[in-house]
């Protein structure tokens, strides 16, 4: 798979402010949302989706790097898709999860990882052809 890259500007996540600060009086509330979300697997797939639906340019650019976390950060961009919890308080939410709950969140996002996978590679595959 060839890694794709896009313009910081351009990034969803980041114009959602995945990467911004917060009020230290919202920390425990962001933190609890992001649990919420990351408990419910359900709710969690469906989150995923909606990014990749919607965030074009995160999406692909992330997931095309296999050198990062991409269960991480779609855990992260889920929740501040969602919530608008930034990246490192989620990171807060996900040491409060049960070893169970972080495998349980992991596989839900390994579901999304391989359909892009298959998908990604599918379409590079194609473009070389013609």
């Amino acid at each position: 798979m060839k890694r794709v890259y896009f313009h910081y500007s351009l990034w969803e996540d980041y114009k959602q402010g995945m990467y911004s600060g917060y009020k230290k009086e919202q920390e425990e509330e962001l933190i609890n949302k992001a649990i919420e979300l990351l408990t419910d697997n359900k709710e969690f797939y469906e989150t995923m989706i909606k990014i990749n639906k919607e965030w074009i340019y995160s999406f692909k650019m992330q997931l095309s790097n296999k050198t990062i976390n991409r269960q991480a950060w779609l855990g992260q961009a889920s929740c501040c898709y969602k919530y608008g919890v930034p990246e490192d308080l989620t990171r807060f939410a996900w040491r409060r999860l049960s070893e169970e709950q972080q495998i349980i969140a992991n596989e839900t996002a390994d579901l999304i990882i391989n359909r892009f996978d298959k998908n990604i590679h599918w379409s590079q595959k194609c473009l070389k052809e013609y």
